[in-house]
Order: C-alpha cells, then sequence, then structure tokens
C-alpha cells in the first residue's frame, strides 16, 4: 500500500475550503474543532486502480474521504468478491473498521482518484475520547453500514438478480433526494454490488428505459415511475 503523503516530494496540498467542509459534515463539528481534526490529519491520496488493503497489520491508518469513490471489497477462498460498502466523500475506511485479528482478505479499490484526510489509530482514538461529537458520528457511520450491509445479505437470499437490480436503483435514486442515479453507472461496478452479471445490468436498465420507467439523461439516470420499480423488485 502506497499512500501520497503531504511530505517533501509529493508536494500534496493542504485541505482546499471545499475538503474542509467535507470534514466538518462527516464529524458534525464547528470550525474551532475542524482546526484541531484537520491539524491532526495527514491529506494522502491514492490513484484509480491500485487496490489499498484494509487488512495488512502495518496499516495502522483510517482515512476519511473527502474525494472520489472506491469499493471495500471482501474476498472469498474461491476468489470470489462481495462489495461491502460503497466509499463516497465522508465516509471512513481502513484499520479502526476493520474487524480485529479478522484473517479475510479485504481491500478498497479506488473507481476514481482518492483524496483523503488520514488519521493514525491512535490518534483518532484519541479525538473520539475527547470529543463526542466525532465518537458519535463514527458510531452512527457504522450502524449505518450495518444497516445496509444485512439489507444487501437478505436482497442476495431473497431476491432474483432482476430484484437486486432494481433495488440497488432504487435506493441511489432515493439518496440522491432527486429521483436520479449520478453519475450513470458503470455497469461493471454496478453488476458486483448487485451479485450479476454486467450482461444482466445492461438488459434490465434497457427493459426499464422501454417501459418508460427510468430515463437517460446527460449525466443520470432518472425514475420516472418509482412506484413502477418498486414492484418490480419483488
Amino acid at each position: 500500500m502506497t499512500w501520497m503523503h503531504a511530505d517533501k516530494g509529493d508536494r500534496v496540498p493542504e485541505f482546499t475550503e471545499a475538503e474542509c467542509a467535507t470534514i466538518a459534515i462527516a464529524f458534525g463539528c464547528g470550525e474551532a474543532l475542524l482546526r484541531v481534526i484537520a491539524t491532526a490529519a495527514r491529506p494522502v491520496g491514492h490513484a484509480r486502480g491500485r487496490s489499498i488493503q484494509t487488512s495488512e497489520d502495518d496499516a495502522d491508518r483510517t482515512v476519511l474521504l473527502l474525494a472520489g469513490r472506491a469499493h471495500e471489497l471482501a474476498y472469498g477462498l474461491d476468489g470470489g468478491a462481495v462489495v461491502l460498502q460503497e466509499l463516497g466523500p465522508g465516509d471512513l475506511f481502513g484499520s479502526l473498521l476493520a474487524a480485529s485479528g479478522s484473517e479475510d482478505q479485504m481491500e478498497v479499490v479506488p473507481l476514481t482518484d482518492l483524496r483523503g484526510a488520514g488519521f493514525s489509530q491512535v490518534t483518532l482514538l484519541h479525538l473520539m475520547e475527547s470529543y463526542s461529537c466525532i465518537a458519535l458520528a463514527i458510531a452512527r457511520q457504522l450502524s449505518a453500514r450495518l444497516r445496509t450491509m444485512r439489507q444487501r445479505m437478505a436482497e442476495t437470499v431473497l431476491l432474483s438478480a432482476t430484484g437486486r437490480i432494481c433495488a440497488e436503483l432504487a435506493r441511489r435514486a432515493d439518496a440522491s433526494g432527486e429521483g436520479v442515479v449520478r453519475p450513470i453507472p458503470v455497469f461493471v461496478e454496478f453488476a458486483l454490488v448487485a451479485q450479476t452479471t454486467r450482461e444482466t445490468v445492461s438488459r434490465t436498465v434497457s427493459q426499464l428505459e422501454k417501459r418508460g420507467i427510468i430515463v437517460r439523461e446527460a449525466d443520470a439516470l432518472r425514475v420516472v415511475a418509482p412506484h413502477r420499480l418498486a414492484e418490480m423488485i419483488h
């Protein structure tokens, strides 16, 4: 795992105004505490396509993602991959969130170039002990992740491939608050999340378009008939 740090030679800039805003929202803090957090963190980055092993013994770092998107994957003994989480700005990953003593092979795969705020485990634990809003924000994020994982586990067992695809589209559209999935999903990546094939995703999306349930826009898929999409889940 090779991180780009704000050391001499790497020339990674300090946190931008937008990145500071993401830190403040993620931890629910004001300007004074934001300065404390930003001082304790190190700007880190990772290039698209270069996986980050989160279970390595020397990976004593937790990262708050500030820009970019990534998948957190787990691998079985047969090499099969499962998407545990879809990561975006405001999400945490790394040693603090990894299962202690786990021998499972887990990694974070950047879908775009990543920028983040890196914390050593000792530093982040100290911040959590000192500021209740940070501990509460992390607890809420872990709770939300557990809820999402349980939901996807149930969908894998109870729903067809088409149902899982429709459920994921509905989830993303609802999360946007605008009934849109933006950007338009890369079908290979979407198939990994829905535990199906790229061909099945492509075929299902085409059928939804033909039925007038979704409309393809320049940079998004808009759900225009959410009730009909919900009917296709089960």
